[in-house]
């Protein structure tokens, strides 16, 4: 198995731990919330079973009635039952939990009740239980007026996505995404391996004298790695001179390739040689010279001699 290909598989194995280590987390984490519910709703019907009388009593009955008169109808009473918490079996959830009681008048008038809930946010920070409903009709009073009220009673628990983060099993998905960093780890050693393995292409380069010209950028550089800069014609005649061995050029090769099928262009050679001259001289250690009146040559210029004169 090659380098590239032991490459993509890893990151095809890490790309599919990713992936099945946010499935895991995510139903995990609704199953965390169905057993908060679940809680919730024992929990429930455990306290109402045991407190039945006392909040069924006629008296009791009574004071939701006057409550829905006063307060608007539907009333919602929301507190901290101590039975409740104590009959929940998660122990994160007994200090977080509470009741609404929510109290409905037929013969009331309905009024719009603001918030029935003050202070909570039901969106974000909350689950609660099914609701449990009871009707005063099936109770048997004497008072008629007290056969008209609908009462429901619903858990609930103010908990935030971390604390139900808290209670989800983390062993699976940890371990998927343990799995997925460590294939990511091993895609990335590979292709830096890969890297290390293919040859870096070296630029084309073509160095005579201290000017350097550079095939693949198609320009010269001088000594300080400075690009010299040419005209089009300037640049062909020296690219010419770089590409032939011996550096010699005629002067009919030179009109051929820059002015082909033109007649007496030796005038216009001369003068691009003239300013050619100048230009290559004084940025490097060439020149141009003619040879015999028939064709140029560029060469390395002789280093200058100094005379000195030895005094007895």
């Amino acid at each position: 198995m090659n380098t590239r290909l032991a490459a993509n598989l890893s990151v095809l194995f890490t790309a599919c731990m990713l992936v099945l280590s946010f499935s895991f987390g995510f139903h995990n984490y609704s199953e965390a919330q169905k057993a908060i519910v679940s809680d919730l709703n024992q929990a429930l019907q455990q306290t109402i079973m045991q407190n039945s009388e006392l909040w069924m009593n006629q008296d009791t009955l009574k004071t939701y009635s006057r409550l829905s008169a006063v307060f608007g109808n539907p009333v919602s009473i929301e507190s901290y039952n101590k039975d409740f918490a104590e009959a929940l079996k998660l122990e994160q959830l007994k200090d977080k939990s509470g009741i609404i009681v929510h109290v409905k008048n037929k013969k009331a008038i309905d009024k719009p009740v603001t918030d029935a809930t003050p202070g909570k946010d039901q969106t974000k920070n909350y689950l609660a239980s099914d609701t449990i409903i009871w009707l005063s009709a099936n109770l048997n009073f004497p008072e008629s007026s007290l056969e008209d009220l609908g009462i429901s009673f619903q858990g609930y628990v103010n908990y935030s996505a971390s604390d139900v983060l808290a209670l989800t099993d983390k062993k699976a998905p940890l371990l998927l995404l343990l799995l997925a960093l460590m294939a990511g780890c091993l895609s990335w050693f590979l292709m830096r391996r890969k890297q290390a393995e293919t040859p870096v292409q070296k630029e084309n380069l073509i160095a005579f004298g201290n000017l350097t010209f550079s095939c693949d950028k198609a320009c010269f550089y001088k000594e300080d790695q400075e690009k010299l800069r040419l005209t089009p014609q300037q640049y062909k005649v020296m690219e010419m001179f770089y590409l032939t061995s011996s550096h010699i050029l005629a002067r009919t090769d030179i009109c051929e390739a820059l002015w082909p099928g033109k007649e007496n262009a030796d005038e216009t050679l001369n003068t691009l040689i003239r300013r050619l001259r100048p230009l290559i001289e004084e940025n490097s250690n060439l020149k141009i010279t003619t040879d015999r009146g028939r064709a140029y040559q560029l060469e390395i210029k002789e280093p200058a001699t100094e005379a000195y004169t030895q005094t007895a």
